[in-house]
């Protein structure tokens, strides 16, 4: 598995006040951007939480509409235990949940009864890889063209215009990642599809171009990053361009009553 790194925008409501713009470095812009630091900073305080992850497309000859929702509980500052149900084309679910150091899945395809959990033997998935957008921040004041801020009711949205910079940053990010994955799954002598899968995905990548690129960040008024949005044009170097939509956002935490947070699961 790898993360997820083109992220995160949402709809404003109210009236919306421009910041900055013409891609200049100003001290708004670098409020901004503190601001975002530290709300995903300060998601590493949450003992728990209920998340929900969103991956769609607009136009584009292929409609993809992936939804996730999970939850995860800490054990230690840097240790979670969490669980991950992820729907797609109707009613096909892959379940993943990791708890005390074991990884397991269970996978329901339309028309099969449902399957029991199976141990995995994938490699120990960080919480913070899964929900990466929401706990760590990489945003550079010099590739924010322009950036817009709403006060709400619970906290306080900002929608930032990335350079095409950034984006080629980010690309760059993930053909290195994919590479990596690769010579270790041939270390570990993994299946020829799986390799030529990712390959396959890696060429495809480095033929693509990100642009207009945006990203929102909504922060709750307890200052926890809660939502990051975004919207893209993909342009494949064949085909039609589209827009590729990606959410992660915290629906609930800190919950009190922890008991239905994970599966149970008799080995």
């Amino acid at each position: 598995m790898m993360k997820k790194t083109m992220v995160a925008t949402v709809s404003f409501l109210s009236s919306i006040l421009v910041l900055s713009g013409c891609g200049s470095s100003t001290s708004s812009t670098m409020s901004i951007v503190q601001s975002i630091e530290s709300a995903a900073e300060k998601n590493a305080e949450l003992d728990n939480a209920r998340f929900e992850i969103l991956f769609s497309t607009k136009g584009g000859p292929e409609q993809i509409n992936q939804t996730s929702e999970g939850s995860f509980l800490k054990k230690t500052d840097s240790d979670y235990d969490w669980y991950q149900k992820t729907s797609f084309g109707g009613e096909n679910t892959t379940e993943v949940t990791q708890i005390n150091g074991k990884q397991y899945q269970k996978i329901r395809l339309t028309g099969q009864e449902e399957a029991p959990w199976v141990e995995t033997s994938s490699t120990w998935f960080p919480l913070q890889d899964l929900l990466d957008p929401l706990f760590e921040n990489d945003l550079v004041e010099f590739e924010i063209t322009e950036s817009q801020v709403e006060e709400q009711e619970e906290g306080t949205s900002y929608k930032l215009i990335l350079s095409d910079t950034y984006a080629d940053r980010l690309k760059a990010r993930n053909v290195e990642e994919i590479q990596r994955s690769i010579g270790e799954l041939k270390q570990e002598n993994e299946e020829v599809t799986v390799i030529q899968e990712l390959e396959t995905q890696l060429q495809e990548i480095k033929n693509t171009d990100y642009q207009d690129l945006t990203i929102t960040y909504e922060i709750n008024d307890e200052d926890f990053l809660t939502v990051v949005h975004s919207e893209s044009t993909v342009v494949p170097s064949t085909g039609e361009a589209y827009t590729f939509v990606t959410r992660f956002s915290l629906t609930e935490y800190n919950l009190s009553d922890t008991d239905n947070l994970l599966p149970q699961i008799t080995e």
